[in-house]
């Protein structure tokens, strides 16, 4: 029997999206302009009610300038 997701990797992408964006001082609107989507996206990714795609995964790479794996490494407090 398949195990329930815990949506772990979710959160991790939540929390780093969140941290990359705020550190370049950029509004969701703003990264949702240079990943192709929209600020409401971009919330949902933050936040964690939404799953990023791995299309998605690697626009926010590429706005970021960063691969997508970094995206989902936890992180090291």
């Amino acid at each position: 029997m398949p195990q329930k997701p815990t949506y772990k990797v979710r959160k991790i992408l939540a929390s780093n999206v969140r941290r990359e964006r705020m550190a370049r001082g950029w509004s969701q609107e703003g990264l949702g302009s240079k990943a192709g989507t929209s600020q409401v996206y971009i919330s949902e990714i933050e936040t964690g009610k939404k799953a990023a795609s791995v299309d998605m995964l690697e626009a926010l790479a590429i706005a970021f300038s960063c691969e997508p794996y970094e995206l989902l490494r936890p992180s090291e407090i």
